[in-house]
């Protein structure tokens, strides 16, 4: 598979692109290809499986792509490798993969989503990269659990092990002005935002998030877990969290910058909340993720910003990945509410 490094890197600090975890039964050859060039990305997994796989070990790699992933175990010394992917066409190129590293024979790939697939035998380790920019908004919980439950031996592991998400408020004016104006970038012209705002049946383009690289000098606060996910088959998908932020600096409060953090080995763990471009310690293709508020506000020095913060399925939502946030409070000075945001992906904004 040839790169595209002009995929990589045609971005800049505060551009806004369309979720791509909203989109992931549209990916396509482009998309794959952006991921491969991911710098943070492949180099923390491959350091990561190095570390993880040992000899013998009979490994899922769950969400294969074009089997990268796998095709590191395998070297690693993973004596047979099982890879599961819904996309047919990148599940040929995992096979390309697999092949021209020489693992005829010890490795059997699966089309489908996994809740409907069986493997002949329980594994060792269970790779995964489901993860969206803001951790789970590519619905990894659920699979991961029902994965876990189903093919993973007892005393196996699951690469990654553990899985923070962090949120922080930002002032980004000119991501702001971005959404306002429904000018997000895309990767293929298959996927617009009119379509999005569509299939959710929301009016409001402040409704749902975005892929936006927002630099460290955009926040207004620290940085606060906002979900914690163990993978130990006991997180639980829906939920609702209510954090405080207290301002730090006068600005301009634009929504939130959104990024996980994850412990992929014990020594190796992936971050990408960061920001700079030029020395490659942002990600290509996660990027942050951007929930932004429909009314900027201007806040000062102490002021406290509330949040409410959700995900939830709507039972109206019939589609693969359903999964709907809310981020909604208010904003005190002094004791005193001057304003209110209330953002949400369930329609009828």
């Amino acid at each position: 598979m040839t790169l595209n490094l002009s995929l990589a890197r045609n971005y800049e600090p505060e551009d806004v692109w369309l979720p791509f975890s909203e989109s992931i039964l549209e990916w396509d050859r482009d998309f794959y290809q952006l991921m491969l060039n991911d710098e943070i990305r492949m180099i923390a997994y491959k350091n990561a499986i190095q570390q993880v796989v040992k000899p013998g070990m009979v490994v899922l790699d769950l969400g294969t792509g074009t089997g990268i992933l796998g095709l590191w175990a395998l070297q690693a010394g993973a004596k047979y490798l099982y890879a599961i992917d819904l996309n047919s066409e990148i599940l040929s190129i995992a096979i390309q993969t697999f092949e021209q590293g020489n693992f005829t024979g010890r490795y059997e790939v699966f089309n489908g989503i996994s809740y409907d697939i069986n493997l002949p035998t329980r594994v060792d380790l269970i790779i995964s990269e489901i993860m969206g920019n803001i951790g789970d908004n590519e619905d990894f919980i659920p699979i991961l659990t029902d994965a876990r439950h189903r093919f993973l031996k007892k005393e196996g592991r699951m690469l990654p092990s553990r899985v923070y998400s962090k949120l922080v408020p930002v002032s980004s004016l000119k991501a702001h002005q971005q959404v306002q104006s429904k000018n997000a970038k895309r990767i293929n012209a298959n996927y617009s935002i009119e379509n999005i705002l569509q299939r959710f049946a929301i009016k409001s383009p402040f409704s749902i998030y975005y892929d936006v690289i927002i630099p460290h000098t955009s926040y207004l606060s620290t940085p606060q877990v906002a979900k914690e996910f163990k993978l130990d088959g006991n997180d639980q998908p829906v939920y609702e969290i209510a954090l405080t932020f207290t301002v730090e600096v006068d600005g301009i409060f634009t929504g939130f910058k959104g990024s996980f953090v994850a412990n992929l080995s014990d020594s190796v763990t992936l971050d990408i909340s960061g920001c700079d471009i030029a020395s490659r310690t942002t990600s290509d293709s996660w990027k942050h993720c951007y929930l932004p508020v429909e009314i900027p506000v201007e806040v000062k020095l102490g002021d406290e910003i509330y949040l409410l913060y959700s995900r939830s399925y709507p039972k109206y939502r019939d589609s693969l990945f359903r999964q709907c946030y809310k981020w909604s409070g208010t904003i005190k000075r002094q004791g005193h509410v001057i304003n209110v945001f209330h953002q949400s992906m369930e329609g009828g904004e």
